[in-house]
């Protein structure tokens, strides 16, 4: 087997079938995600005006 460090190729093993190969290269890949933190803060509700730029307005008449 060969790993890639980022760089280039390095031999890395040997494995028999493609199996033992993964749990050589992928060892954490049989564990459960750990879940993500939760937000410190929540989002606040808005009215989203940042995302749609207001429609253009009329021309003003002369006063």
């Amino acid at each position: 087997m060969e790993r890639w460090n980022g760089h280039t190729w390095e031999p890395h093993g040997f494995a028999a079938n493609l199996a033992e190969a993964r749990r050589i290269l992928y060892p954490d890949a049989n564990t459960a995600p750990t879940p993500a933190p939760p937000t410190s803060q929540p989002m606040a509700p808005g009215t989203g005006k940042h995302r749609k730029p207001d429609p253009p307005r009329p021309p003003r008449g002369p006063r």
